[in-house]
């Protein structure tokens, strides 16, 4: 399966040992997860992990989508345990290539490579008062599966995220799903489908900020086409962003 994203130029790669059902547990910090994020699934949990440089192992949670980062365990493989709900991955000692992030992810039933691929980025027109953070755009287009991607710069407190994505239905998209590496609880994700356009919402949770924590938030939307590829420029998005100090920035274009 052939998977693109970009932002910009930039590009990391990586290659990580899959352990199915198994999770890192022991009794001290350093087995600690340095960051959690909810992801849709156990690729978007190896996509969080590429995107942060000190990530050198991941476990994804199948019920609940929990994806948990770790960044400073002295023994890996000594830290496991049995878990029939968990998958954990190592990254390979020495195959991690900076910087950051368009991904190609290729699976085989013992390892997960992650290599890279160049794709084009979308420019977006936008209108900016005191600008909150820097927007890309991607997309996945097959003749059976999309997904439209915005990647978002945080280098600042934001206090309102509000993003919509709206796919038309002109070659007969059905909504598959949505993620964010925002922070879970922090945001709110919902769509409707009108008959005419599926549309995805972003929001965030009253009185929650996000903090920045990751340099680069991603939210992607994902539908199943039924043998026609999804046109460009059809699919459109709105992005709002406020920070702390009151600045605000709108974006918005076409995939």
């Amino acid at each position: 399966m052939i998977i693109t994203q970009s932002i910009g130029q930039d590009i990391r790669s990586m290659e990580m040992s899959l352990m199915p059902d198994i999770k890192f547990q022991c009794a001290n910090t350093t087995c600690l997860p340095f960051i959690s994020v909810i992801t849709t699934d156990i690729r978007n949990c190896q996509f969080a992990c590429l995107g942060q440089s000190q990530c050198i192992a991941a476990t994804f949670h199948r019920s609940t989508s929990n994806c948990e980062l770790f960044n400073n365990m002295l023994s890996q493989n000594g830290n496991l345990l049995g878990d029939v709900d968990a998958i954990s991955m190592n990254v390979i000692s020495g195959t991690r290539f900076p910087p950051a992030a368009m991904l190609t992810s290729s699976n085989t039933t013992t390892s997960t490579t992650i290599t890279s691929v160049t794709t084009t980025t979308t420019e977006s027109t936008s209108t900016t008062i005191n600008t909150a953070g820097s927007v890309s755009v991607s997309t996945t287009r097959t003749a059976y599966y999309a997904t439209d991607d915005i990647f978002i710069n945080c280098s600042t407190l934001l206090t309102n995220v509000t993003i919509q994505i709206t796919v038309s239905k002109t070659v007969n998209a059905t909504y598959s799903g949505g993620f964010t590496t925002f922070p879970g609880g922090q945001i709110n994700q919902y769509y409707i489908d009108n008959g005419t356009d599926i549309i995805y919402t972003w929001t965030i949770i009253n009185g929650q900020t996000i903090n920045c924590t990751i340099s680069t938030y991603q939210i992607e939307a994902q539908y199943q086409l039924v043998g026609t590829s999804q046109p460009n420029n059809v699919d459109s998005y709105t992005i709002i962003l406020e920070t702390s100090s009151g600045g605000t920035t709108v974006n918005s274009g076409y995939f």
